[in-house]
Order: C-alpha cells, then structure tokens, then sequence
C-alpha cells in the first residue's frame, strides 16, 4: 500500500489535543473532512497510528486539525515531527493531474527526447505549479506545471516532455 503525505506535525494547538500541521496538501479541506481516517506515521519507529478526523480548519501554511484519538495537548505534543498521511488512490484525480509523488523522480526531456533532468521537486508558487529539475552538470532550472511548458506527462515510463524556450534552461 502507498500513501500520500499530507504535512508534518508541527506542534499543538489550545487546550483540547488540536494538532498544527505544516500543510503539504492543496486538498485539505477533502482529506480532513468530519469522521475521515487519515494516519499519524511516527519516522523513527515506522508505526503508524490510524486517527478520524473530528474537526478542521486552515489558515497560510497550517492545518488545524482535532483527531478523536486525542484531546490532551501534552500527549500531541509527543507527536511532534510525526506525517500525515492517507492511503495513495488515483481515482481521487481528475483527467490531466497527478500526485507529486508521482511527478517526483520522472526524467524531463525535450521534443527531441534528449534527457535535460530529473524533477526533484514540485513547487508551489503563487502564479503556478513548478517543477525543480535537477541537472548532471549544471545548477536547476524550473519548469511552470502549464500546457505552455508541458507537452506530455507519461507517470509509467516516468516521463515528462517539455516545451524548451529560449532562457528556460
């Protein structure tokens, strides 16, 4: 089984067990509904802790979200550093988007398939989605997520084909 992560747990929030998640999700008013199950993955020992959510709410980079499994802050507080994650299902994506997960490790090549790098990371900035694509010898370079830029998205042979313009690499 695969899973996805939502954020890190950061810290607690008031007096009744409410976790402050630092947010790596743009969906997570949908992940974090009322009665869904999501886990709490501990990095050091690998356990993982399944939790329903009781309540949510989001504000610039955070998650605040109260699980039924706690209601003490000093107990949230030991789940410091913890993920969170849910179980990975493509059918929760529409046509023409995928995961990051999914987009990180593919090869960028160009129309000509020469290979230009490997997407090391997604990026989220204000105007767009953009891909950080590592290069062999030389620095990054990134590429907007737009049809402009991409051409075509194959996640099986793990590859990316880009539109190059002149000053993108």
């Amino acid at each position: 089984m695969e899973y996805l992560s939502l954020g890190k747990i950061v810290d607690s929030f008031g007096i009744d067990g409410t976790i402050k998640i630092y947010s790596t999700t743009s969906f997570g008013s949908k992940r974090y509904k009322k009665g869904s199950k999501v886990f709490l993955f501990n990095p050091q020992s690998k356990e993982l802790i399944e939790c329903e959510v009781e309540k949510y709410r989001h504000s610039g980079f955070f998650d605040f979200v109260k699980f039924t499994n706690f209601n003490n802050p000093e107990i949230v507080k030991t789940l410091k550093g913890f993920e969170i994650q849910v179980i990975k299902d493509n059918n929760d994506l529409d046509k023409d988007t995928y995961f990051y997960s999914d987009l990180r490790g593919c090869t960028i090549i160009d129309s000509s398939g020469n290979k230009l790098g490997i997407v090391k990371e997604v990026e989220e900035f204000p105007a767009q989605i953009t891909l950080r694509v590592k290069r062999e010898k030389a620095s990054d370079f990134f590429v907007p997520f737009i049809k402009e830029f991409i051409k075509k998205v194959d996640i099986c042979a793990k590859t990316i084909e880009i539109n190059v313009i002149e000053g993108l690499l």
